[in-house]
Formats: structure tokens, C-alpha cells, sequence
């Protein structure tokens, strides 16, 4: 029997241990009001998880454990408390003054501590480096801790977000609670989310549930965090397992609030397209970005282009519509078409426009170049002069109105290098940074479907075009030099599954590649009958090859928002010397 659980699935501010107990208190009151024997707040609940080099300070470390011990404690008279700390290990020494530590987990019952311990397996993947900043628990540190609760004692077997995942691990932690006398496994996370995440958690928990005959509580984290390049999202969607890893109970997805479990009414695991996943993550991940900076107002260039437009429709859902300016800045080059469908969109969206031409002062800076230097400006260099003056124009209006500036760069441009560095690579953030081109377009699908159509449908049938020259004049069917039916899905399979320009032709010749992001949407026309074998294989290292070569664009980057399994930043981790050569 599972004794009435409220999952803390809450936000942490990062490095607020103040602020984050004080809000710990009150969840923990409530959960008691409501009926709870117990109440289990996710890993690193204290101080948050994603705080960098703050892990390593002394004052933090200590004041973690403070907080916990002497704020907490004391309010677990009649409901216990389960909670995710950095906790000091004084045993561990790292030199200097940095503070040894663990990510540690507290078991607070009738006003003191009865249990505790801390994460076994650490994680050094992705956007985490456990290993720099905690020392994991030996093997024989993992045993259940006994709680008093009302309906009588349990013995819950706590394990920390990795510890879960232990198919490849010669430490089987919940193998070795269960084995020891555990009830219940307790998993307490700060899982980042990536599209189609959830069915991955539910049948790497339904293993280990299966497993051990136990039943298994995932608590997660719901909120925004950062590593300095990415904003990092936390979904929530905790859950509870039987001992069959059946779906016993399910919170939602992008709400931070208590939950109980169980919770009494049939549990249905959703089934999200992956544009609804993208639009509601987008959407949360910007109302925390903004929150956590203190900023309450966004400008924006709108070109009248999809990803501007996309971007537009998602900051004024995550801010409102009175704090988003969007600025149309055109040149000789810019169509009338685009600017009709700019000023259309911004009007369906009611937010404030402005068009701020900047020809006047691109063809100065031209002149004043040649007569300087003596050679003509010509090519790339006269196209990169229109970006980076409308990265100027942005900044200005931003830093007049006290605002951000969002940058509308896709990840499907980025792995080509395809951005103009202090041009359109500019802003506090890239909503889109880790969205394919492909699915920039279903998204905006998406919107239009569920949105009340804000976004022109001629946005989405005109060539995608940069509108930087005559060769790019989307009144002649002229745009972008890429098929990014082909370009967008080849770079989410290198960087995203990390697959080999073999097997990505294997895939091909199978006619095996995944349909999630190889369903092209600029054509009806699949792959399969665009290229030959040869020339897909060709174009995949081609692909490859860009991304090496442009490594120190990203690297400049304004932060992105993770939203797959392996974003730019510091998720995929890259070297601007770096280049595979082989025989």
C-alpha cells in the first residue's frame, strides 16, 4: 500500500536558499492541510540544481544543510519530508577554499532528521557535470531509511535522478534497495526536458519497478535554471508507478504546485505532437527566462519571415502583448511582400510595430568604407554590414525601452553558420536556437491551429530568405541556398543521435530514416526521391563539415533553450580547432 503522497514539484530560484526554504515551508504546511503523510521535494530542491561553480562555495554548502536542519525540521511534526540538498562532505577536499560536497538527500520526520544519503552515480553528460562539484555514495551507503508516518513505518528506498538509470552500471542502486529491505523507491530529479522525454523516464522507471516488485514515486523539478549558455527547462510530469510499472498517477507537465499521489482518478499518459511539445515548452521556458532576469518587455526584429514570426507569437503568449515591440528594419532588398506580412502579423497580434529603415545608413557605411580602404564592398561583406546594423537598431531600442532583445536564429541555420556574428546573432536568448528549421514551421502550424491563426499563411508558403541581396528575392521564388526538408533533419541526426554519415546512408537505403523529422514540409517530395545514396551519404558529411568549420559563431552565441536531447551550447560540446581526420 503507497501511503498518500504530495510530490513538491516546484521552482526553485537558483542559489536562493532563503527564498526557496521559506517556499519549502509553505508547501510543506499545505501538503499537510491536505492530507498527506508525506511530502517529497526533488534533487537539489535547497538551492536548485543548475548553480555552477556556487556548488563549490563554502557559504552555500553550509547554509544548504542550515536551512534544512533548522528551518525545515521542525515542520515535519505530522507530515515527513523527503528533500534534495548539496550537503557538505568535510572528508573530501578540493584545495583552495572550495567546499567538498554531495548531492545529498535529508529525511525529516517529527521535527529532526532520520535518514540520509546521496547520489551514487553521477552524471557527466549533456548540460550536467556532477563529478566537478560532489562525491558519490559508496555502495555501501545505499540503504532504505525507515520513516514514521501515521499509517506506520516505511522503508523508502531514495535514490537521485542518475541512480535510476542504471541498465549499463555495475552499481544497481534500486536492485540494491530492494534487496535491503526497501518499500518504496522515492526518485528525486531534476531531469531537464527534451522532446518526447517522458516515455523515456516512464520505461527506464517501469524497468527498475519491475525489477524490484516495487513501486516507484519520480518527483521532478518544474521550473528554469541556466548553465550560462542554455536555459535549461524542468518539466515537472512526476509520476507514480505499481510494482508492475503500470501508471498509477501522473502530474502535469509544466506546473509548478503539489500534487498528491495517488491520486485517486485513472492516470492517462498524453501523447503530445511534437510541435505541442515544442510550443508549450517555448512558452514556459520564456515566461522563466524573463521572471528569472527581471526584464518584463522583449524587442524583436520582425522580418516578416517564419522565425521571426514564430518568435513573436511565443513572447507575447509568455509576456503579453503590450510587452513585446517588434521592429521592421528594411533595405533596398527587402520585398513588399515581407514587409506587408510584418505589419499584418504584428497587427493580428496587437503588439507595438515599428519600421525603422536602415538603408540610409548601410549605403554610408559602404561609401565610407571604399573610400577608406580603396576596394569595393561586395558579397558576404555588404550583406553581413545589413545584419549587424539591424543587431544596432535592436540594442538601441532595447536598452531605450530598459528591454531584451530575442534572437531569431533556427539550429538549423546555426549548424551551417548561416548567422551573422553581432547581427542576427544578438540578444539575451535564441528561443528558437535548438528548433530545426522543419520543425520552426510545424510549430508555427501548431499556432495557427490552436492560436487563433495569428501568423499570415503566406508567411508559410514564401522561400525562407535572409533578403540580405537580389539573389534573395522571394518575389522571384529566390531565398536561402539550402533544401532544409533535407538540411534541417541531416543535422538534428549528427548532433541530436550522433550518427555517422554510414549509418545515416544505411537509414537511407533501408528507407528507415525516422519519419518524426524526416516528414519534409516545404514539399510533398520525401527524400528518398531527391537524392541518390551516394549523394545523401555526400551531403551528411557536408553537414558535418559545416559544423565543424563554424563552431566559433556558436561559441558567441547569445544562451539557448534546450529543447532536444543535444543543443548548442555547453549540452553539445564542441572545440573551434577540433577537426575528425582520419585515413
Amino acid at each position: 500500500m503507497v501511503p498518500r503522497i504530495a510530490v513538491a514539484q516546484f521552482d526553485p530560484a537558483p542559489g536562493d536558499i532563503a527564498g526557496n526554504s521559506a517556499r519549502m515551508l509553505e508547501l510543506v504546511s499545505q501538503a499537510g492541510r491536505q492530507g498527506a503523510e508525506l511530502v517529497v521535494f526533488p534533487e537539489g530542491a535547497v538551492t536548485g540544481y543548475c548553480i555552477g561553480d556556487l556548488n563549490r562555495n563554502r557559504i552555500l554548502v553550509r547554509e544548504s544543510l542550515a536551512a534544512v536542519q533548522q528551518r525545515l525540521a521542525p515542520a515535519s511534526r505530522g507530515v515527513a519530508v523527503v528533500v534534495g540538498l548539496v550537503a557538505p562532505e568535510p572528508a573530501w577536499n578540493l584545495g583552495g577554499g572550495a567546499a567538498g560536497a554531495r548531492n545529498a538527500f535529508l529525511v525529516l520526520a517529527d521535527g529532526k532528521v532520520v535518514g540520509r544519503g546521496a547520489k551514487s552515480l553521477l552524471v557527466d553528460d549533456g548540460v550536467f557535470y556532477d563529478s566537478r562539484y560532489f562525491l558519490p555514495a559508496s555502495e555501501a551507503d545505499i540503504r532504505p531509511v525507515e520513516v514514521p508516518l501515521r499509517s506506520g513505518p516505511v522503508r523508502l528506498g531514495i535514490e537521485i535522478c542518475h541512480d535510476m538509470w542504471d541498465d549499463f552500471s555495475a552499481v544497481r542502486p534500486s536492485r540494491l534497495l530492494a534487496d535491503r529491505g526497501a518499500q518504496l523507491l522515492v526518485v528525486l530529479n531534476s531531469s531537464p526536458f527534451w522532446c518526447r522525454r517522458l516515455p523515456q523516464r516512464l520505461e527506464t522507471a517501469a524497468r527498475r519497478a519491475v525489477e524490484t516488485g516495487l513501486p516507484l514515486l519520480y518527483a521532478n523539478t518544474c521550473g528554469v535554471q541556466d548553465n550560462g549558455k542554455n536555459v535549461i527547462l524542468f518539466d515537472g510530469a512526476s509520476f507514480l508507478l505499481d510494482a508492475g510499472g503500470r501508471l498509477a498517477g501522473l502530474c502535469p507537465a509544466f506546473e509548478d504546485g503539489l500534487f498528491l499521489l495517488p491520486s485517486g482518478s485513472p492516470a492517462a499518459l498524453p501523447r503530445p505532437s511534437r510541435a505541442e511539445e515544442l510550443d508549450d515548452a517555448l512558452r514556459f521556458g520564456l515566461a522563466g527566462f524573463f521572471r528569472r532576469t527581471g526584464f518584463d518587455g522583449a524587442v524583436l526584429g520582425l522580418s516578416g519571415g517564419i522565425d521571426s514570426a514564430v518568435s513573436a507569437c511565443l513572447l507575447v503568449s509568455a509576456l503579453g502583448r503590450d510587452k513585446v515591440l517588434a521592429v521592421n528594419m528594411p533595405t533596398r532588398f527587402s520585398s513588399t511582400t515581407t514587409r506587408e506580412l510584418a505589419g499584418e502579423l504584428a497587427h493580428r497580434l496587437g503588439i507595438e510595430y515599428a519600421v525603422h529603415g536602415i538603408d540610409d545608413i548601410v549605403q554610408r557605411k559602404k561609401a565610407q568604407f571604399e573610400a577608406i580602404s580603396g576596394n569595393e564592398m561586395k558579397g558576404l561583406s555588404f550583406e553581413n554590414i545589413q545584419a549587424r546594423e539591424r543587431g544596432n537598431v535592436l540594442m538601441t531600442y532595447a536598452q531605450e525601452r530598459g528591454r531584451l532583445v530575442i534572437g531569431n536564429g533556427n539550429k538549423t541555420e546555426f549548424q551551417r553558420g548561416y548567422a551573422t556574428l553581432y547581427g542576427d546573432i544578438v540578444g539575451a536568448v535564441m528561443p528558437l536556437g535548438d528548433v530545426a528549421k522543419t520543425d520552426v514551421y510545424r510549430l508555427a502550424r501548431h499556432i495557427n491551429e490552436c492560436h487563433g491563426s495569428p501568423i499570415p499563411d503566406e508567411i508559410l508558403t514564401i522561400p525562407p530568405s535572409a533578403e540580405l541581396s537580389e539573389a534573395q528575392d522571394v518575389t522571384r521564388g529566390l531565398g536561402d541556398p539550402f533544401d532544409y526538408d533535407i538540411e534541417a533533419p541531416m543535422g538534428q541526426e549528427l548532433i541530436e543521435q550522433e550518427r555517422t554519415p554510414a549509418e545515416l546512408r544505411a537509414l537511407f537505403e533501408q528507407r528507415r530514416l525516422d519519419p518524426d523529422i524526416w516528414t519534409p514540409v516545404r514539399s510533398d517530395c520525401p527524400v528518398y526521391d531527391k537524392l541518390t545514396a551516394d549523394r545523401f551519404e555526400q551531403y551528411a558529411w557536408e553537414v558535418f563539415r559545416a559544423i565543424e568549420a563554424t563552431t566559433y559563431k556558436r561559441i558567441q552565441s547569445p544562451p539557448i533553450i534546450k529543447l532536444s536531447r543535444k543543443s548548442f551550447g555547453f549540452d553539445f560540446r564542441e572545440s573551434v580547432f577540433a577537426r575528425l581526420k582520419v585515413e
